[in-house]
């Protein structure tokens, strides 16, 4: 039985496919900043990389707190404890430098002091939509959570001088080829992929040998964002009746609350199952909510997406 996780999947053979259709970094960096004009984009190897290249511009270290979500990924805190200090519960509320994420695209807390790293990695933003919609001062894509490639982050800087400045530092670093080799084997071998964790977060290079799978996923940009809005409307009337419906910032899963047991969860083809969402009032008090992340993104068909509505409408009814 097929199944879906919270994000699309890469195919390596479409990475190996696009292997010899390379394109200078720049290229694709150009192309992004005509999409999203209103940020200064630096494409990296991954979300995390990204993340640590910001820390390492700001000058951050080991007495430096960096204030995180609950239930943040081990890539997120790798990522900020090389460097930094992740500091969670209320106290990452106060720090002076914070990763605020946008929980699967949906964005909950405004205002942010031009100091944080609004933490968008799988946000599939529609062109021409504007960045940093909290006010932080930096943003970042997961290529793969948005697109489904083998590898790839975007980092947006408000600044060009710190886009530039952060440029030179990934060149510096390099490491491009072998941790795209270590991620390509890390699909077939999982005992590989452990190795790329170990050394990802650190480097950040991209290899020419990437970029023709990734500008081709972003030329498809459209047609991904036209899926995933057909599929938004047809779920949004069960979703979470406390979040607004998002237009311009799509998400790849929807949060629904339903009676569904873990086996039916599994038979619509979920494979996530329950997962904890964080709800953010507009007074800043915060509430952990169990709730079924329903996938929208492209991997899943209209056939099998309209199945999976079916079976929650059912439940809603009991």
């Amino acid at each position: 039985m097929q199944t879906y996780f919270l994000w699309p999947k890469c195919s390596v053979l479409k990475a190996l496919w696009y292997m010899y259709q390379m394109k200078p970094i720049v290229v694709i960096e150009n192309h992004l900043r005509e999409m999203f004009p209103s940020g200064y984009p630096v494409l990296c190897s991954s979300g995390r990389a990204a993340l640590n290249l910001v820390l390492t511009q700001k000058g951050a270290n080991r007495g430096d707190f960096v204030g995180v979500f609950p239930f943040a990924s081990h890539c997120v805190l790798d990522s900020i404890s090389r460097i930094a200090t992740p500091l969670c519960g209320p106290t990452s509320l106060e720090a002076s430098l914070r990763v605020v994420y946008h929980q699967w695209g949906f964005m909950q807390e405004e205002f942010l002091s031009p100091n944080s790293i609004e933490d968008c990695v799988d946000t599939l933003c529609l062109p021409g939509t504007k960045l940093f919609p909290g006010g932080g001062g930096y943003e970042i894509w997961s290529l793969p959570k948005i697109l489904g490639t083998s590898s790839g982050g975007v980092l947006w800087c408000r600044d060009k001088d710190a886009a530039d400045a952060i440029k030179a530092k990934r060149d510096q670093r390099g490491g491009g080829f072998l941790g795209w080799v270590m991620r390509l084997l890390g699909y077939q071998f999982p005992s590989t992929q452990k190795y790329w964790h170990g050394t990802e977060s650190s480097i950040g290079g991209v290899s020419l040998l990437q970029t023709g799978e990734i500008l081709h996923a972003i030329k498809n940009w459209d047609m991904v964002v036209k899926d995933r809005i057909i599929k938004l409307e047809m779920v949004w009337p069960y979703a979470v009746k406390w979040l607004q419906k998002p237009h311009n910032r799509l998400p790849p899963v929807v949060p629904v609350e339903c009676t569904l047991t873990d086996e039916e969860v599994l038979e619509c083809g979920i494979s996530t199952g329950y997962r904890m969402f964080e709800r953010v009032d507009k007074h800043g008090g915060r509430q952990l909510i169990k709730t079924l992340p329903i996938p929208i993104h492209q991997d899943i068909s209209l056939d099998k997406f309209a199945f999976m509505i079916t079976q929650i409408n059912r439940s809603k009814r009991v």
